[in-house]
């Protein structure tokens, strides 16, 4: 259930997981963590209520073109959940050039044109200890 409402102050906006039997869940982002100076298990103080707004990524106005002309790639696009358009859009908008940005684009829509599913980002791992 997506809430939103602060921590002890700083504003807030997750999403409430049941845990069953009518209890629920909510993570409070690390950064949240990192600016009130806490740690994991730290009593706070939470004020929160069910948001409304869509959670809809905004859509670079190239990648809404390359959709457009491609109606493959578009309908499967559309058919991924919101977390997972966010962090697609995230990942395409993390580029210092207009140049980067369309190359990574194109090179999305091609892969749903083709079929495959997009990649996960790669988790950054430490070498491994001999």
């Amino acid at each position: 259930m997506p809430v939103r409402g602060t921590v002890e102050g700083v504003a807030l906006r997750t999403t409430m997981v049941s845990r069953g039997s009518g209890c629920h869940r909510i993570a409070i982002h690390g950064d949240i963590r990192k600016r009130l100076r806490i740690d994991a298990g730290a009593l706070v103080e939470i004020a929160i209520e069910r948001d409304e707004e869509p959670r809809e990524p905004i859509l670079p106005p190239f990648l809404v073109l390359s959709l457009r002309n491609a109606p493959r790639a578009q309908a499967a696009f559309r058919n991924m959940t919101t977390a997972l358009r966010r962090q697609i859009v995230r990942y395409l908008m993390a580029v210092k050039q207009q140049v980067t940005l369309e190359r990574r684009v194109a090179k999305f829509v091609r892969r749903l044109e083709d079929g495959a599913r997009p990649e996960q980002p790669k988790r950054k791992t430490s070498p491994k200890k001999k």
